[in-house]
């Protein structure tokens, strides 16, 4: 057995599969993943220790083997994503938006390298269309495994609908720290002013960057909130509030945790899942 099931927390409540939803997150060391119903309450929650460097037929071998044991039939559902994480992206205006130069718009930018595929992400918060790229092989085993997953990115699921809601009449830094990166996003008067993503080695990089932003969009003296999530600690968070003033740990949609042990998960950790 080359994976590793390191959660699995699964409620007894009965829900039709096409009244559930699936969110699977893709990270370096293997998928977390979750069921809710469609009044967000979470059913099951799993994280699965996986080598995501292998073969695509060994990868897609090892998610089924993972799912079967869970008892998790990953198919079916009313809506189903996958959750990837990208550093070469662009946001595109719908009404610019030409699906037959997906792939143009991000060789404007970078050059792709090889075994990435490129992927495009709707968002109506926005009204914008993020085109961005990702491992190809990665991507089809998670959907040969798992059919009908939608592929999102992590900067789409940053633009939460309640996230920009709130910085009407304010602005808003939104950040994700995980694996020795840092994603941003700055929202003011209900506008995606920036998203990116930054390589930062220690969570000094990350108030570096953080700090630079609210300097080139000159939030330095205007109201500002700061909403952080992903591999965030206490000391990390008592330090980011030194900087900013009000600081909110994001633990993505409200949801109904039915199950007692569901109470000590760190959500915030999987925000962008939710």
């Amino acid at each position: 057995m080359s994976y590793k099931i390191n959660t699995f927390i699964k409620s007894d409540k009965v829900v039709a599969s096409y009244e559930k939803r699936l969110s699977i997150c893709i990270q370096t060391n293997g998928f977390s993943f979750s069921i809710s119903s469609s009044d967000n309450e979470l059913l099951t929650f799993g994280d699965v220790d996986c080598d995501m460097s292998v073969q695509m037929s060994s990868l897609i071998h090892d998610i089924k083997a993972a799912f079967a044991e869970m008892e998790i039939i990953p198919y079916g559902f009313h809506g189903s994503e996958l959750v990837v994480a990208s550093r070469q992206f662009v946001w595109i205006p719908q009404h610019l938006y030409d699906e037959s130069k997906k792939r143009s718009y991000v060789e404007a930018l970078c050059r792709i390298e090889p075994g990435m595929g490129v992927f495009s992400d709707y968002s109506d918060t926005v009204n914008a269309t993020l085109v961005f790229t990702a491992n190809s092989g990665i991507v089809s085993a998670f959907q040969i495994a798992a059919p009908g997953l939608n592929v999102r990115c992590q900067h789409s699921k940053m633009v939460n609908a309640g996230i920009v809601a709130s910085s009407n009449m304010k602005s808003v830094l939104m950040i994700n720290v995980r694996d020795g990166q840092s994603d941003f996003a700055v929202f003011c008067n209900k506008k995606l002013q920036i998203s990116n993503t930054y390589e930062c080695v220690n969570f000094d990089e990350t108030i570096y960057h953080a700090l630079n932003l609210t300097k080139q969009f000159h939030l330095d003296d205007v109201p500002l909130t700061a909403v952080i999530c992903g591999d965030v600690d206490r000391e990390s968070f008592g330090r980011i509030g030194s900087f900013f003033p009000e600081v909110i740990l994001y633990t993505g949609g409200k949801m109904t945790l039915p199950v007692a042990e569901m109470q000590h998960l760190p959500l915030y950790r999987y925000a962008l899942m939710f």
